[in-house]
């Protein structure tokens, strides 16, 4: 074979690689609404990326607000962390002035993502991989408890500004915890409490935003370094890519502090293109 052959089959593989990784990268969003809800849910938004034909066992997660809150308000965080290749289920609570309506919204969300995942039709129909639960102030709260009821069916809780959380032993979910440092509704020791509450083996992390007030985490126009490492978290932990391991584990991101990282023993699960 001549030097001029090798070279043209070695910039077809080069070509064929890039298609092959591109096939894989999501590229945006799209979103449904729910025409039925489950308990304790008065409506639900699906956002999924919009290549999830050429994904398989892509992580999802429910997404709520908190008191008084609907899901609207957490569009913010929805948007890119579908883009980002993860299916979110946003919802409003039938109770959202309570953490325990709050809970029954987050188990009904994980319903409706288990019915989505059977359901003939719909867009994200045997894709869907492993679970988490996210929600911000009462539904933060609410997430770890979630999350400590339900043990190892739950893989990732990312809790925002969590009000009154009470994680058990029964905890199994790698958990992420964010506070802002002049928040007085759901302060800081709210958050750093139940990460030193959650008991050992359960990989967890925790930051505090710097001069940041409870309402920072309510419909955000501009995001900071906190949706890379909620991204990421869910990458890892619940979609099985290695590669976002580093963006929490290097350290602080940008306007954080009293950060804390426990890799604990939590192994991540695969995932990826067909």
């Amino acid at each position: 074979m001549s030097v001029f052959s090798k070279r043209i089959i070695t910039l077809l593989i080069a070509v064929a690689a890039m298609f092959l990784f591109a096939a894989c990268e999501p590229s945006g969003y799209q979103t449904y609404d729910i025409s039925y809800t489950g308990t304790g849910v008065s409506s639900a938004r699906v956002f999924y990326p919009s290549n999830i034909d050429q994904l398989s066992n892509v992580p999802a997660t429910t997404l709520s607000s908190g008191m008084g809150g609907t899901k609207e308000g957490m569009y913010w965080l929805a948007e890119p962390l579908a883009e980002a290749g993860i299916v979110v289920i946003a919802v409003s609570a039938s109770d959202n002035m309570t953490v325990l309506g709050y809970e029954r919204a987050h188990k009904g969300g994980l319903d409706i993502l288990a019915s989505e995942n059977n359901r003939t039709g719909s867009p994200i129909r045997g894709k869907v991989g492993q679970r988490g639960i996210i929600g911000y102030s009462k539904g933060g709260g609410a997430v770890i408890n979630v999350a400590s009821e339900l043990g190892s069916a739950v893989k990732t809780c990312v809790a925002l500004a969590p009000w009154s959380p009470s994680p058990t032993s029964n905890h199994k979910a790698a958990t992420m915890i964010f506070t802002g440092t002049l928040d007085v509704i759901a302060p800081a020791y709210m958050g750093s409490g139940a990460y030193n509450n959650l008991p050992s083996g359960v990989p967890k992390l925790y930051a505090s935003m710097v001069g940041k007030d409870h309402m920072y985490w309510h419909n955000l126009s501009s995001t900071g370094s906190e949706t890379e490492f909620i991204k990421a978290w869910i990458k890892y932990y619940a979609g099985g890519d290695a590669s976002a391991y580093g963006v929490f584990a290097n350290g602080p991101g940008s306007g954080m502090t009293d950060y804390r990282f426990d890799p604990a023993t939590g192994q991540s699960n695969g995932g990826g293109c067909n």
